[in-house]
């Protein structure tokens, strides 16, 4: 029995149209994103704090842009925003150019600066609740250089939960002249530092100055080694500071017109060392201000406590 041509011809359109759609069906099925498809989708992570000072903390995060579809996406620039609990605490931009090729990925680093109350207040809150970790949401928004599936602009976000990364606090408690002689005198000043993280944290070899009155490095010291603080605790720290007995002498003078409301300036540079990957090796540099009577103030509830 022949087959005529116009059958044949049916028959091989149908098997093409059944390769075709196998072959998509088995494409989405491998790169399609279970969530919302086949699109490009985003990953973000918190990988290292680099800098903390007294009011701001420097991060690094890393993006991971994968694009499963067939044709490449130029990216002129991106916005980038994290959230915790729903509260930005990162909101900034990205400025170069990025290609990401068809079936590709590509791996960004992005800085990220944040004001420490934003996150210490959060963490506070949570660490009321008993919790140890909060939800984070990673956001970004690529502005493209040629449209992508018909658009402009394309918003792309995950959300994870993470740890709560809890700073140390560092606050000054009291001091003490421990030791007076002609050239050199030794005061001790009094540290308390406050670790909220279910993990300890170490400083290796500290350093620590003071300003007193007008007085620039009034007195200065630094602790050779490792000085441990235990996870989720709150101690004092007595830190030996030398300072010349002429030095002594010209505060003596200053206190006489300007009392306990005498000003000070507290330095305190240090390295991070702990298990946690985000904040090991992280640079400590604070500066904190005041008076000698807040200090005084302080030792005495201290002393009640």
């Amino acid at each position: 029995m022949k087959i005529s041509k116009p059958i044949k011809i049916l028959v091989v359109i149908l098997l093409l149209a059944g390769a075709g759609a196998a072959g998509w069906y088995f494409y989405k099925r491998e790169n399609a994103n279970p969530v919302s498809g086949l699109k490009p989708r985003v990953d973000m992570s918190i990988t290292r704090i680099s800098d903390v000072t007294d009011s701001t903390v420097n991060m690094e995060l890393k993006a991971l842009i994968h694009n499963p579809l067939p044709m490449g996406m130029d990216v002129r620039k991106f916005n980038y925003s994290v959230q915790m609990n729903g509260k930005t605490i990162v909101d900034d931009h990205y400025g170069k150019p990025l290609r990401i090729g068809a079936r590709d990925s590509s791996l960004v680093t992005l800085p990220a600066q944040l004001k420490i109350r934003n996150i210490r207040v959060e963490g506070d809150q949570e660490a009321a609740k008993g919790e140890d970790s909060a939800d984070y949401r990673f956001e970004t928004v690529f502005y493209l250089d040629k449209p992508f599936l018909g658009k402009d602009s394309i918003t792309l976000s995950v959300d994870k939960r993470l740890p709560l990364y809890r700073l140390p606090e560092v606050k000054m408690a009291g001091y003490d002249l421990k030791k007076l002689g002609l050239k050199d005198t030794e005061i001790i000043v009094k540290m308390e530092v406050k670790n909220n993280n279910p993990f300890s944290i170490e400083f290796k070899n500290p350093v620590y100055a003071m300003d007193l009155g007008k007085q620039k490095r009034f007195a200065e010291g630094k602790v050779t080694g490792i000085t441990k603080v235990k996870r989720k605790s709150k101690d004092v720290y007595e830190i030996p500071l030398s300072v010349s007995l002429g030095k002594v002498i010209k505060a003596a003078g200053q206190m006489i017109g300007k009392g306990k409301e005498m000003p000070f300036t507290f330095y305190f540079k240090t390295k991070i060392v702990s298990e946690n990957e985000v904040l090991n090796g992280s640079d400590m540099n604070l500066i904190m201000d005041g008076q000698l009577k807040d200090i005084e103030q302080f030792q005495k509830n201290l002393d009640r406590n």
